[in-house]
């Protein structure tokens, strides 16, 4: 080869890694790199490439680690090994694939030859093979060698990010595309006002090719309210979409899709666009990007520092062990984490694997030098002690911190000893577990000591859960008292669920007569919405009582889709 055509190859190499890095496949570009030194050493252009990686902190460490092929520990297999590698060049990414593939066949338990052609792909950019390989290790050794699947899967847990392994990708961008006019923008902007524009969008929209009259907005899931230093978490706004107007198109994007889901109702109201006008999309988010969905939170203008801190904080903390813990992921065989964390109370040792290794990953996000101070000095410890997962630093949290409690550590709390604010903080974090049963016993204990808990507390909700365990276990009487306490503690303005609760309940207990008395009373004192009203004639109409129904309808003077059509039958 000619000097100049080397000097064409190595190039043309250079560029290829820097394609792969574009596609979110910093593996596959780091072996490019090193591959177009091999052609020419010392290439200018290869080496500023490969320190770009090394320094690009933007990712974490696991997307930047350089790897190495491995060797068996035993040292039969590892002459085993010798004599099948001779003369071949493993720097053939290729020839090696398939010469690993091969010891992998012939040994199917041989985590080495699994791992080693995982790193081949990985370097060839097929992310979705090498994922595949990497579970294999983790099959292999979760139980002998866990530090090692643990590596094996935060390797992974990259890989899944990159193209081509978008079917295996968790954190993603969900996206509308919705055509519009300007009559449609007006009335939506008209009828919300969570919608914020950004004061200075051109620097978000800088190579995206959209014009300079972009607009940006976003949605938010309440008004923003007063910058005060005694705000709290629940009073701050969540960010449910990032809605670009670029003229003739509305673009609503975000990274939850539940929260795209809310805004579904009042977008279609204010448009009058049917569902199958929206054009939606997924994809994975790039890796630099993979943890925007802890951003979720937006904080008014003019707050102070200590006040903006200390919410970025309860942020971070509410994301992570109130909600990520419940988000399927495609790196716990599709379990939730705290699916996964019961899994692995069981005794499943990959499980234990994976779900610790995906925790590192977003631990190393975390430590990122330009988001750590987002993070507010979170320590992930606080979410694998919430998982059950063994902590790397026990001093970094509060054993007494409810908050961050597993769910053995709830269970285990000896309620007689507890009570005021430690008795609340422990029913909060039990109830955004979500397991009825053990939240109604901390429920139950609060109303049992309600002289001595925080204002504030006895709410609707509170007793839902009492409610709802009870009628679980078939105890309707029980439910019917917990009501009527309700009733006796709450603020009167929310004593109104409780009639509305019981008269739903009295329609499924067979006691119309009853439920249509209550019914009655509340649209008398005008405290039943007009939704309230068509779901209270449904369930009567349900339950087969149909008389009842029709007199709750003429009293109300609503109509139900069903009736319209048939008048304009009629």
């Amino acid at each position: 080869m000619t000097e100049s055509s080397a000097s064409k190859e190595a190039i043309t190499i250079v560029q290829q890694g820097w394609t792969h890095l574009q596609a979110q496949r910093p593996l596959a570009a780091w072996a490019s790199w090193q591959r177009a030194l091999r052609v020419i050493p010392e290439l200018p252009q290869a080496l500023d490439a490969l320190s770009r990686l090394e320094t690009a902190l933007e990712l974490p460490m696991a997307a930047r680690a350089e790897r190495r092929f491995l060797a068996p520990d035993d040292p039969i297999k590892r002459a085993a090994w010798d004599a099948r590698i001779q003369g071949r060049n493993l720097q053939a990414l290729e020839s090696a694939a398939d010469l690993f593939a091969s010891l992998s066949v012939d040994d199917p338990d041989d985590a080495a030859a699994w791992t080693n052609r995982g790193l081949c792909m990985a370097w060839l950019g097929h992310n979705q093979e090498a994922i595949s390989c990497l579970n294999r290790v983790v099959q292999i050794l979760a139980s002998s060698a866990p530090d090692q699947a643990v590596e094996a899967w935060s390797l992974a847990e990259i890989l899944r990010l990159g193209g081509g392994a978008e079917p295996l990708a968790d954190d993603l961008r969900y996206a509308w595309v919705i055509p519009w006019s300007r009559d449609q923008r007006s009335r939506l902007l008209a009828s919300n006002n969570t919608l914020q524009a950004i004061k200075q969008p051109g620097a978000l929209l800088g190579g995206t090719g959209l014009g300079s009259e972009t607009q940006i907005y976003e949605w938010l899931d309440r008004p923003m309210p007063v910058p005060t230093p005694s705000l709290q978490y629940h009073e701050v706004p969540r960010l449910l979409a990032t809605a670009i107007d670029s003229g003739d198109t509305l673009r609503l994007s975000s990274p939850d899709p539940l929260a795209l889901e809310q805004i579904l109702e009042p977008l279609q109201t204010a448009l009058g666009t049917p569902d199958q006008a929206i054009q939606r999309e997924v994809c994975p988010l790039p890796i630099a990007l993979a943890d925007a969905g802890v951003w979720g939170f937006r904080y008014p203008d003019g707050l102070d520092e200590e006040t903006r801190n200390r919410l970025t904080r309860e942020g971070v903390e509410q994301y992570f062990e109130n909600v990520w813990i419940h988000r399927p992921r495609h790196g716990l065989n599709n379990l939730t984490p705290l699916q996964a964390s019961r899994a692995v109370r069981q005794g499943d040792a990959v499980a234990h694997v994976q779900l610790a290794a995906v925790v590192r990953i977003r631990e190393q996000f975390a430590a990122r030098p330009k988001t750590s101070a987002l993070y507010q000095g979170y320590p992930f410890d606080r979410l694998r002690r919430r998982l059950g997962l063994g902590l790397d630093d026990p001093e970094a949290v509060d054993p007494t911190d409810a908050s961050c409690m597993s769910e053995v550590e709830l269970d285990q709390l000896d309620l007689s000893q507890l009570s005021g604010s430690p008795l609340v903080e422990a029913y909060h974090s039990a109830a955004a577990l979500g397991v009825d049963e053990r939240t109604a016993r901390l429920a139950a204990r609060i109303i049992e000591t309600h002289d001595q808990i925080p204002a504030g507390t006895l709410t609707p909700d509170l007793f839902a859960v009492l409610v709802r365990e009870a009628l679980q276990q078939g105890r309707k009487g029980e439910a019917f008292d917990w009501m009527n306490q309700g009733k006796q503690l709450c603020p009167t303005d929310e004593r109104r669920r409780f009639d509305l609760w019981q008269a739903e309940l009295h329609t499924r207990s067979h006691s119309p007569d009853v439920a249509l008395e209550i019914y009655t009373k509340l649209l008398e004192d005008q405290s039943l919405t007009k939704d309230q009203t068509l779901a209270a004639i449904e369930d009567l109409e349900q339950e087969g009582f149909l008389d009842h129904a029709e007199r709750l309808r003429n009293q109300s003077k609503v109509r139900t889709p069903d009736t319209d059509q048939g008048s304009k039958d009629r």
